[in-house]
């Protein structure tokens, strides 16, 4: 299993079906060296997710213009459940315009 699938299943499940898949050391400690300097955290997707969810309404490939959000979106619940959130809005909104 791939880190990044190991991250989604984690990040995915509701809290209370959460069972962490095996992993094994060597994996800890690439995904420590990874997340130092392609990570972003809660704060700095949140203050992006708008230019994010704006590309995504535009049809434009915003997981290639912006691909450190989108990762943290695969791994993050709450930050993707915020994205949904607004993503909806701005498509309903989209709709309305003429």
């Amino acid at each position: 299993m791939k880190l990044k699938d190991w991250l989604k299943q984690i990040g995915r499940a509701p809290k209370t079906q959460r069972v962490v898949p095996p992993i094994s050391d060597a994996d800890v400690i690439g995904l420590i060296r990874y997340l130092e300097t392609h990570e972003l955290d809660c704060e700095q997707v949140f203050d992006a997710l708008d230019r994010f969810a704006e590309i995504e309404v535009r049809h434009e490939d915003a997981a290639k213009l912006m691909p450190l959000v989108r990762d943290h979106l695969d791994m993050c619940r709450d930050c993707c459940d915020e994205h949904d959130a607004l993503l909806n809005v701005l498509e309903k909104q989209d709709k309305q315009e003429p």
